[in-house]
């Protein structure tokens, strides 16, 4: 991946960046997944919302950095959240401890079966 780092101090708890793309639901999901290659597919971020599955399509490059924070899943300096923002769900990285600049932003992806371990 190409990653992204640190140009100014994160204090523990603060807001470091959203994960952007277009909200789609699962069946969307589904279509696009059988379209894309799969390097496209690894943009691809689902999650729970109201009972539902839903996914932020993040594979078109729109310049937003949270598609190219890489996976840490030993030692994570972020933690990804939903958070509402006018009834819609964003996700969004939180530090889990101070960062200072030049220190490359990780977080767990939490699948165990990630093909890049």
């Amino acid at each position: 991946g190409r990653g992204v780092f640190a140009v100014t101090d994160f204090t523990k708890g603060s807001f470091v960046l959203e994960y952007r793309g277009e909200l789609i639901s699962c069946q969307e999901s589904q279509r696009r997944q059988r379209l894309y290659h799969n390097s496209l597919k690894a943009f691809m971020f689902d999650f729970i919302w109201h009972g539902n599955f839903w996914t932020i399509d993040a594979a078109r490059d729109d310049g937003t950095l949270g598609r190219l924070v890489n996976d840490d899943h030993i030692k994570p300096n972020c933690k990804m959240k939903r958070i509402l923002v006018e009834g819609k769900p964003h996700l969004c990285l939180f530090a889990l401890r101070d960062i200072i600049p030049g220190e490359e932003i990780t977080y767990n992806y939490g699948d165990g079966d990630c093909p890049w371990r």
